[in-house]
């Protein structure tokens, strides 16, 4: 649970004082315990000074009354004589002038004679004679019939030793009385180790609790307890006479501590007064800290909410308040230029400065709620990866910055999505011609760190709300119309129902040939169709041809479904696969003893790919197969498109030992000039070409033309298409190379093949 910063103070402050209450208690109490115990030190040395100048005293006596006793002729003739009532006379007087009871007379073999004392009698042997006797000893203490006495032992020789005279000093009450006058403290007298009184000057009940109580009292016990304040302590007396008794001395310190008392009651009341003006004090402090920051509190939290003002309403007396009000305006103000900052990086791009797609979508909503008619362009560069891998990120960069500016010049709503994908809403529809005004602003080369980058862009048109009223529907339909535009390679494709179909069986198709590659199947294969040398009239070769025929599409055609995986980026999985089969196929006929060489298609991608060259090399050595026995076609316009990069490649692999021939020949340039620079041998003519080369005057123009340029270059020529035997002898006659058409075959696969290649006449 929180607290209040007034209940914090009132509780710093109370803690405060009952720390400093209980340290200054502690002091006052160490300080009289101290003491206290000195006294008690003090006293217990000064009762065993005057204790054993008592014993002292009354030895001096006794030994002085025993001298004159023992040098009696009167007592050493009854001793002499065992003249027992003369003896008891003589004793009784002593005892007098001794003021004791205790006196007998005790022969050597210490059995009493004569007893002045009844704790003594006639006839007993006592064992305290016989252990001072032992010990060498004059004077002793004992316990005999629970009282503790002092016996001292005289020798009585008549002339010799005769007799022990026994004379004893009883301490008795009235003696500890006596002592405790001079030492100002009660005495206990005790048997060891069971704390049997035996006598005392305190109450034998108090005396009891006194020794069973192992400390001294506590400052709980002197302040609040009804318990006696007496301290005690063992008093070693007479430390050269062995004492059967434990002697305990204790000191009543009510009076000491009653003073100690008195200053914990004052101390108490002071505290408690301090206490009451600490709650004072804390209330006042919490008017004047807990508003302001109450205030602070709030203002923070208009703070959270966006709002932002003046954080105090009236200036604060305390700096620190002050302080922290004017960090909280600070903090506003940095809050208010991050949020700002924060606000238009969600909305745009941080390259060109266009909105981004964050910002189109809530805007496009926008739109769609007030019913509005919008014009949504989406403009793509293509070959945008191209661009920043000829001419580096950063001039790629350029470009996207420079087709931002030009589009700014244009009313409307612009931003971009990812890469070289650009979006632009019009507020009025613009008509073709407006496009293709705006297309060719756009196509303008960008000039970058002095090169001129050329731009090629294509363009999607969705109207809205008519083709979409929702951001999902709008993005989705985009992808679609520039799907198709960058399939059919126009430049500007408009929204149509049926595009929608197209782009499904796109998406149908890449799905599926993905699952096809990666799964063992049987809906790939490759057929292969003959060719002819025309001067032996016999198969010198076969193009290696993929067919695909899927559980869920039906057949697809080699040319749809090898376009998109060229764009969906499978072509590497559906080439790795394709020269798999054909090298496994080719080394099948090896082995039947067919000498033909297969001709393979590869695209662009594939010939840029030199880890997939690498495998195919790999693929032929592990088959015990030269590059020689396979011929690589490759498109026309695959190799004008960057010839620079076309010859690197082809003059590395043809070093290797591959053969090259470009397919399609006269679909994309109808010039062999770019031809002389390539390692290319053979070339392939369309058979859009041949297929009428029996009746089409134009197609026997252009053919003659082809073979005749060939010649010069010294290439080899291959038609395609040869349906009839008309065209064969055509071809044949204008000195072709090789024919390859439905003419001679249609394309077979491996099983079938074998079969013409031993049956047809044109087979090896």
């Amino acid at each position: 649970m929180q607290k209040t910063l007034s209940q914090s103070l009132f509780q710093t402050l109370i803690l405060g004082i009952v720390i400093a209450s209980l340290l200054i208690i502690g002091a006052v109490w160490k300080s009289a315990n101290s003491f206290v115990v000195e006294n008690i030190d003090q006293d217990i040395a000064l009762a065993e000074k005057v204790f054993d100048k008592v014993v002292e005293d009354r030895q001096e006596v006794i030994k002085s009354v025993s001298n004159v006793l023992s040098r009696s002729f009167d007592f050493r003739r009854a001793v002499g004589t065992q003249d027992l009532p003369s003896i008891e006379a003589a004793l009784t007087s002593y005892a007098s002038r001794l003021n004791t009871d205790i006196i007998a007379l005790v022969n050597l073999d210490h059995t009493v004679v004569v007893s002045h004392s009844d704790i003594f009698e006639a006839g007993q042997q006592l064992q305290s004679s016989v252990a001072l006797v032992a010990k060498g000893k004059d004077s002793g203490f004992f316990v005999v019939n629970d009282k503790l006495v002092q016996l001292n032992l005289y020798r009585v020789e008549i002339p010799t030793l005769r007799y022990y005279m026994l004379i004893g000093v009883e301490f008795d009450k009235t003696l500890l009385n006596e002592l405790k006058t001079l030492i100002d403290a009660d005495i206990i007298v005790s048997q060891p180790k069971t704390n049997n009184i035996i006598i005392t000057t305190l109450d034998a009940a108090v005396a009891s609790y006194l020794l069973d109580k192992e400390e001294d009292p506590s400052w709980l016990d002197v302040t609040f307890g009804d318990e006696l304040t007496y301290f005690k302590r063992n008093a070693n007396i007479s430390s050269d006479i062995h004492l059967p008794v434990d002697i305990t001395l204790a000191v009543d310190t009510t009076v000491s501590f009653d003073a100690f008392t008195s200053i914990q009651i004052t101390i108490l009341a002071f505290a408690l007064i301090a206490m009451l003006i600490a709650l004072g004090l804390s209330m006042l402090l919490a008017r004047n800290v807990s508003q302001p920051v109450s205030n602070l509190v709030a203002a923070v939290n208009r703070v959270a909410s966006g709002k932002y003002g003046a954080t105090l309403e009236k200036p604060s007396k305390l700096k620190e308040i002050t302080e922290l009000a004017n960090a909280v305006d600070s903090m506003q103000e940095s809050i208010k230029s991050r949020e700002k900052h924060i606000r238009y990086q969600a909305q745009h791009d941080v390259l060109t400065g266009l909105y981004n797609r964050n910002y189109v979508e809530d805007y496009f909503s926008s739109q769609m709620a007030l019913s509005n008619t919008v014009q949504v362009i989406a403009i793509t560069v293509l070959g945008f990866r191209t661009i920043n891998d000829l001419y580096g990120y950063q001039n790629g960069d350029n470009t996207l910055k420079a087709l931002a500016q030009r589009l700014k010049r244009w009313p409307g709503t612009s931003a971009r999505l990812a890469g070289g994908e650009i979006l632009y809403i019009s507020h009025e529809p613009l008509q073709e011609d407006q496009l293709n005004t705006l297309r060719h602003i756009l196509e303008q080369p960008v000039e970058s760190n002095l090169i001129a980058i050329p731009v090629k862009i294509t363009m999607a048109v969705v109207n809205c709300p008519i083709d979409a009223s929702n951001s999902e529907e709008l993005f989705r339909k985009i992808n679609i119309v520039t799907d198709e535009a960058i399939h059919t390679g126009a430049w500007c494709v408009n929204y149509r129902a049926e595009l929608e179909d197209r782009y499904n069986r796109r998406l149908s198709i890449t799905t599926e040939l993905k699952r096809a590659l990666a799964s063992q199947q049987d809906e790939l294969s490759m057929v292969y169709q003959p060719k002819v040398d025309l001067t032996t009239m016999k198969v010198s070769s076969m193009e290696a041809l993929i067919r695909w025929n899927n559980s869920e599409l039906g057949f697809v055609p080699p040319d749809e479904f090898i376009t998109i995986a060229e764009q969906a980026g499978l072509i590497e999985q559906v080439t790795t696969w394709v020269m798999q089969q054909t090298i496994t196929d080719l080394a099948y006929f090896r082995n039947k003893g067919f000498n033909f060489t297969v001709a393979m298609n590869l695209s662009t991608q594939d010939i840029q790919n030199k880890v997939l060259l690498s495998k195919l090399v790999a693929l032929l050595t592990e088959k015990g197969l030269s590059p020689e026995a396979l011929e690589l076609e490759i498109t026309e316009s695959d190799l004008v498109a960057d010839a620079s990069l076309a010859i690197e490649n082809l003059t590395e692999l043809t070093a290797r030992g591959f053969h090259f021939a470009i397919d399609d020949f006269g679909t994309g340039y109808s010039s062999l000039a770019y031809l002389k620079n390539l390692p290319v041998k053979t070339i392939k003519i369309d058979k859009s070409f041949i297929l009428s080369l029996a009746s089409d005057e134009n197609d026997q123009q252009i053919v003659h033309t082809v073979l005749s340029l060939a010649s010069i270059f010294n290439l080899k020529v291959v038609a395609e298409g040869v349906e009839d035997e008309t065209s064969l002898d055509i071809l044949k006659g204008w000195g072709c190379d090789v024919a390859q058409g439905y003419y001679i075959s249609r394309p077979l696969k491996v099983a079938d093949l074998e079969t013409w290649l031993r049956n047809s006449p044109f087979g090896e």
